[in-house]
């Protein structure tokens, strides 16, 4: 996980609301239910974000996934988590990819195709370009987007820190002020060098190295690498999620296969899987 990933999944958290006016505008119809356990997922490929939302009655899902590099790869990865959450929640779900950096990249894809002769598959997704939305992030409408703003051009002027720190100034809450400041100091590392960073954020430097979002960032940092691994409780919780998901699948009739593709069983967590199954009355 790099210092935008970090920085997407904490805004997300924090601010929620602001995401769904960015896809829907700010008269939408769309309200949001509740954060879901970003958890539930396929093994090592959690989703950034996902909500339950509810438009006009009809409820379902809101999967974000933050993309910083154009990879037709990882779209592969999201469709498979698409379709692990509908057996899972059996209820719609949008997956929108927001590609955060425009970088150097002439394209970013929405999509990709399987073709076998003359038959094809395709398989697409909602895309958000975040710099194209630059103007209403600047007009304070999603001003809690402001400290991604350096990322939008390759040599951003300085005094882009100066403009995010007073759209950020123009947020009520001072805890939730002092963490987009420190999200924006991480974010603004990638563009410029730390005096810079704290010609602009000189008063507020000290307070943002004691904040929360820093220091829990750098202790990923310190740690990256040391800590592969992951204890048994958090081992047991994750196969505990990914068997759920195989027991709903396996209600439905899902091919064997597919099961252990989309949940990452193993062939013996599987075989257990089905022989408890069926001691239980489900279909073998």
């Amino acid at each position: 996980m790099n210092e935008i990933d970090y920085a997407i999944k904490t805004v997300c958290e924090t601010f929620p609301n602001c995401f769904l006016d960015l896809f829907y505008g700010r008269e939408r119809k769309v309200v949001l239910k509740n954060v879901e356990d970003a958890q539930i997922q396929i093994p090592e490929h959690r989703a950034d974000k996902i909500w339950r939302v509810e438009e006009e009655g009809q409820e379902g899902f809101l999967v974000l996934e933050a993309i910083t590099a154009p990879d037709k790869r990882v779209l592969r990865r999201f469709n498979l988590k698409n379709a692990a959450l509908q057996v899972y929640f059996e209820l719609p779900i949008i997956t929108v990819l927001v590609y955060v950096e425009r970088g150097k990249y002439a394209t970013f894809p929405t999509g990709y195709e399987q073709t076998m002769g003359s038959l094809r598959n395709q398989h697409g997704f909602e895309r958000v370009l975040l710099w194209e939305h630059a103007d209403r992030i600047r007009s304070g409408e999603l001003k809690e987007l402001a400290p991604f703003l350096p990322l939008f051009e390759d040599d951003p002027d300085p005094q882009i820190l100066e403009v995010e720190k007073q759209l950020i100034e123009t947020i009520a809450e001072p805890t939730r002020q002092m963490e987009l400041k420190a999200i924006a100091a991480l974010i603004a590392a990638r563009k410029f060098q730390e005096e810079i960073i704290k010609q602009f954020l000189k008063l507020e430097f000290p307070m943002i190295r004691e904040t929360t979002i820093f220091k829990e960032w750098f202790d990923h940092v310190r740690t990256e690498g040391l800590t592969e691994g992951i204890t048994a409780g958090e081992f047991k919780g994750e196969l505990k999620r990914q068997t759920e998901i195989a027991k709903k699948m396996l209600v439905k009739g899902f091919e064997a296969a597919l099961i252990m593709e989309l949940t990452g069983l193993s062939e013996a967590e599987f075989a257990k899987l089905k022989a408890e199954s069926k001691g239980n009355g489900l279909p073998n």
